[in-house]
């Protein structure tokens, strides 16, 4: 059985930086050893973030690689809203709702969330790999 790894927009951005580390779990994705999935709203942060650093052209370039690569992207629904609404209303103060859907996210599918963000895996709502930055 693969591994299901649900990714969170730091990891995304943090595979755009050319990191080490998560070049290894991207090419555990790219042979199949793994499965990957992150969220829409993931997405959506991941884009405006390139924007703002990089620009549109380059955001959107990213964002049809992240379309046509391995990585799965949830859409929006009402079993995963419900489940993040949840959980962004238990931790209202210390996430976003871009993290609740994450965990939503990981929550359903089962998987380990790839995360550059501390409080998520301090929360240990779900099984985490965090990924420190330097």
């Amino acid at each position: 059985m693969r591994d299901k790894l649900i990714l969170d927009t730091g990891a995304i951005l943090l595979y755009f930086a050319g990191d080490n580390r998560i070049k290894e779990l991207f090419d555990h994705i790219t042979t199949g050893k793994a499965e990957a999935y992150t969220s829409e709203v993931n997405i959506a942060e991941f884009y405006y973030k390139t924007c703002e650093k990089f620009g549109r052209e380059v955001a959107d370039i990213r964002n049809l690689s992240i379309r046509h690569s391995k990585i799965t992207i949830l859409g929006i629904d009402g079993k995963l809203t419900r489940i993040a609404g949840s959980i962004k209303c238990a931790y209202r103060d210390k996430i976003s709702l871009a993290d609740a859907y994450t965990l939503a996210a990981t929550k359903v599918l089962g998987g380990t969330l790839i995360t550059t963000d501390h409080q998520l895996a301090e929360l240990k709502l779900v099984q985490t790999k965090l990924l420190q930055i330097p």
